[in-house]
């Protein structure tokens, strides 16, 4: 996508349930258009022509991705202050139609999101057994002075004579095909990146809510990415006022430096015991094919409830007409450039 798009998620299918920062996103918009069950090659089209209509005009577009399937669910246009999103007829908003709707696909859709979600729970457990070999071994201390410098050394003394701001997103999700991410295209832009390398329970999510706390309350708008996996994990914060990033380079989204001007934090190196990775190893490798398979059986278990959302969406594409849809199509682009 070009330099003014930006592509990530808002919901996620998580160990801890289904997650949503869809207020966080949209609350802040003056126009909201709310699609509701859409199918998502309806969305699609309505999300692109919206999104090559924008570019053209010379605004910004941010793509919001589906978390089961990555297909395109919403789009904001920050220059209008407005956005389109789709809410999937197996959102769990409350009082969602899907609910009393008796439908077999779609109770069976219900089934295996909340199948997934077990063995993503599953893995979170697996996954603290992990964190606790870690946090035995660490030196928080260490850590702290390495936060404290990082915040110098990210924001300083800078500030904004503004309010600052917190909004929330995932750059990733674990969809059908794996775990995906957009952090590539989230930080291309950038002129500094910094990549925090460490292990599980080395404390990097709460280094980087110190950070994007620090920077918030100094004035900058700060874009917070929560861990799909476990949304009450950071994983990257960016702050492009400062045109700069840092997050968590590690499994399943490990990235290397590229350019000269990124820079390797490494909590590990700087607040682990030495050879804990070594000392550990056996341990270590067990935990991590337990993981493994737990997070195999959810990815399954997302792609049976894609397959029947899949016969939902034939249904309803069977029963709406090519003419109605383009009408609606253009009330909402209306909606998103000419009123106001």
């Amino acid at each position: 996508m070009p330099e003014c798009t930006l592509n990530y998620f808002i919901r996620s299918n998580s160990s801890r349930g289904y997650a949503s920062f869809f207020q966080s996103n949209f609350s802040r918009l003056r126009t909201v258009v709310r699609l509701d069950g859409y199918p998502s090659v309806a969305v699609a089209d309505i999300v692109g022509n919206i999104c090559a209509d924008a570019l053209e005009k010379g605004f910004h577009a941010q793509l919001i991705h589906n978390c089961l399937d990555n297909s395109l669910e919403g789009v904001i246009i920050p220059e209008r202050s407005a956005g389109v999103i789709n809410f999937p007829l197996y959102d769990e908003e409350e009082y969602c139609i899907a609910a009393i709707l008796n439908d077999d696909n779609l109770n069976l859709t219900f089934a295996g999101l909340e199948a997934a979600r077990r063995h993503f729970a599953a893995a979170l457990e697996i996954h603290d057994r992990w964190e606790k070999i870690y946090i035995s071994n660490m030196d928080f201390d260490a850590a702290n002075k390495l936060a404290a410098n990082t915040i110098e050394k990210v924001v300083g003394g800078n500030t904004l004579p503004k309010q600052g701001e917190q909004i929330h997103r995932f750059f990733g999700a674990a969809t059908i095909d794996g775990s995906f991410d957009y952090i590539d295209g989230l930080t291309s832009h950038l002129a500094k990146r910094y990549f925090i390398k460490g292990r599980p329970g080395t404390g990097k999510s709460t280094f980087l809510r110190k950070i994007a706390d620090y920077a918030s309350a100094a004035g900058f708008e700060t874009e917070v990415y929560h861990c799909a996996f476990d949304p009450n994990s950071l994983d990257m914060i960016v702050l492009r006022e400062l045109s700069l990033c840092v997050f968590d380079s590690t499994s399943p989204h490990e990235y290397f430096p590229s350019r000269p001007s990124d820079e390797i934090i490494d909590i590990y190196k700087a607040a682990v015991v030495d050879k804990t990775d070594e000392k550990y190893r056996t341990e270590i490798a067990a935990i991590m094919t337990d993981y493994k398979s737990e997070i195999a059986k959810a990815t399954k278990q997302l792609t049976r409830a894609k397959k029947y959302y899949d016969e939902v969406q034939r249904g309803i594409l069977s029963k709406i007409s090519a003419k109605a849809l383009g009408n609606a199509e253009k009330k909402i682009h209306n909606k998103i450039f000419e009123d106001g």
